[in-house]
């Protein structure tokens, strides 16, 4: 559903419609950022519907400190609240049976320990799961939809599925 990138007011305006259908169903939402440039603006978007959605940051302890500022300082600028989630498994117990982290020697496992496990507990308490997904971002999530069901209880909403770089 490609459109055109002219219509950037009319896909903020539709943003802010479906988050407030949601919150005015009692949906309990929250959001997940990577706080990536593509990122900012969805965060803005909701900022000035609800500042009390939370933002949940997959912290996965392999962030640059400038990643980490950055977040900081999108969260003030925005006066949004911004919660770290960190993975159960220590990253000393991260490692192979060579002594390798995962993250080098399975990266899928890695991800599993570091977004999937620190994710679990806050999708079984919420309705509505936001995200900054994208379509061009890969052949796989050109295939999605802008909501999309996770499991029987979640739904996950891609607002800015259709945005290109230009329109962020």
């Amino acid at each position: 559903m490609q459109r055109s990138e002219t219509d950037i007011a009319q896909f903020v305006n539709e943003i802010k419609e479906s988050v407030w259908q949601y919150l005015s169903n009692g949906k309990k939402l929250f959001v997940t950022s990577s706080f990536q440039t593509h990122s900012i603006p969805m965060l803005h978007i909701l900022a000035d519907v609800d500042k009390n959605i939370p933002v949940y940051f997959l912290n996965t302890g392999y962030h640059f400190p400038e990643t980490i500022l950055f977040k900081n300082q999108i969260a003030k600028l925005l006066d949004i609240g911004v919660q770290d989630l960190f993975s159960p498994i220590s990253m000393v117990h991260q490692k192979d049976l060579n002594g390798n982290l995962f993250y080098t020697s399975d990266p899928d496992y890695c991800c599993r320990l570091n977004k999937t496990l620190p994710l679990e507990p806050i999708l079984a308490s919420h309705d509505v799961w936001i995200t900054g997904v994208r379509a061009d971002q890969s052949t796989e999530r050109e295939q999605m939809k802008p909501e999309m069901q996770v499991d029987t209880h979640t739904k996950r909403y891609h607002p800015m599925l259709y945005w290109t770089p230009k329109m962020i």
